[in-house]
């Protein structure tokens, strides 16, 4: 792949332009369709889809007031387009995709989708090693690093949908099992801890929620409980450190160098603080993480602007009323998920052990509005199947 192409490569990838296109206009004929179809499969709590309203209204309103009295000298039109497409976001992946179709299906497909992905990554490691790498981090057939994260992280959730709910046979959990082994590897691969530490802990939960569907599936969590309770007995000491290490980026992991872990988040936090309190009431506005507003290049993003904390994230973009709000919809995301534990459907319980295990990951990077980010786009899928009625939904998941 060429490191750039005209307007459909750039950084070796497909530019970003052309993903926003292609989510416009696959997602408007999605949106088009609910829209037209007046009785969607599902319905949503009253209280999400009033916080989605609002939160949507108030980025419209407050992108506004920043053209006028922030951004003034950028571009009118820029701003606007991201706060519409940030709401746009939201309602395609967190109100038409839940209601209109199945949990089942949906975890079905994603994981088909993303466990050929990791495959093809695994495939690419082989075939062309030295493009796989970016400082030193597996980034597989994807052009950055949060990509195949998202992806591997998600295959590997969605598979235990498959191992632990579905009924299967000997040879197709030892299939799944398989799948999952691959998909952690290059999650290791990518050395990112809390997307290891949240699979590592879903695992644990998936266990514990979900009930033995076989005999093979019992047996397998009886092996996977004695060969963890040996493991604690005899090296339980070692790991610990090890893993405190990791926690705290002291040890090195995949091959992604060690470091101090904590100091450097925190002062990710600091410069973030230091942007919020430009503008503390209005905030500096969706685009804040971009040098410049007045032409539309991507190319002038900045990670040093964009804050890893979802509540100085939210503060950047909308000043004290979007702190509050995210503040609300963060504890009742937390809520929804304890809650959609004991849901129905195996496949809301396994959204809602991807949600809880990455509770701590949402708090530690910036909000997910962005269409263009998988790791956006599929929260807000869990967010709405977490949000449906539960006395909507079918008992007959397929088996």
């Amino acid at each position: 792949m060429p490191r750039e192409l005209g307007p459909v490569i750039f950084q070796s990838g497909l530019h970003p332009y052309v993903n926003i296109a292609l989510n416009l206009l696959v997602g408007g004929l999605i949106f088009a369709r609910w829209l037209w179809n007046a009785d969607p499969l599902y319905s949503q709590s009253r209280f999400y889809r009033f916080l989605i309203f609002v939160t949507s209204l108030f980025l419209i309103f407050i992108t506004f007031l920043q053209t006028q009295f922030v951004n003034s000298s950028d571009s009118f039109l820029l701003q606007m387009g991201a706060a519409v497409l940030a709401v746009f976001t939201i309602f395609l992946f967190g109100r038409v995709i839940p209601t209109s179709l199945p949990p089942a299906r949906l975890v079905e497909v994603i994981k088909k989708l993303a466990v050929v992905l990791c495959w093809l990554s695994f495939i690419l490691f082989f075939i062309s090693p030295d493009t796989c790498f970016k400082g030193g981090r597996f980034i597989g057939i994807f052009k950055h690093i949060p990509h195949m994260v998202s992806t591997a992280t998600i295959a590997c959730f969605t598979l235990f949908y498959f191992i632990f709910s579905k009924k299967l046979n000997r040879k197709q959990l030892y299939i799944n099992w398989f799948h999952f082994a691959l998909c952690f590897y290059l999650l290791l691969l990518t050395g990112t801890r809390s997307s290891l530490a949240a699979v590592a802990l879903g695992l644990f939960l998936a266990m514990v929620v979900f009930g033995s569907k076989s005999d093979a599936t019992r047996v397998l969590k009886f092996s996977l409980a004695l060969t963890g309770f040996l493991v604690v007995i005899f090296f339980g000491d070692s790991l610990s450190r090890y893993a405190i290490g990791v926690a705290r980026g002291e040890e090195s992991i995949g091959q992604r160098a060690a470091q101090d872990g904590i100091e450097s988040r925190w002062q990710e936090v600091q410069r973030g603080y230091e942007i919020f309190e430009k503008d503390q009431w209005l905030g500096q506005g969706l685009l804040s993480k971009f040098s410049s507003a007045n032409e539309a290049d991507i190319s002038n993003y900045n990670a040093n602007k964009d804050p890893h904390n979802i509540f100085i994230s939210a503060g950047v973009i909308g000043g004290w009323v979007f702190i509050v709000l995210t503040l609300i919809a963060f504890a009742a995301v937390g809520l929804a998920a304890l809650k959609s534990l004991r849901s129905k459907s195996d496949a809301i319980k396994l959204l809602a052990i991807y949600v809880l295990t990455h509770l701590p990951i949402l708090f530690i990077y910036h909000i997910h509005l962005s269409i263009g980010g998988i790791a956006d786009r599929f929260y807000w899928i869990a967010f709405g199947y977490m949000a449906l009625k539960e006395n909507d939904l079918h008992h007959d998941e397929p088996k």
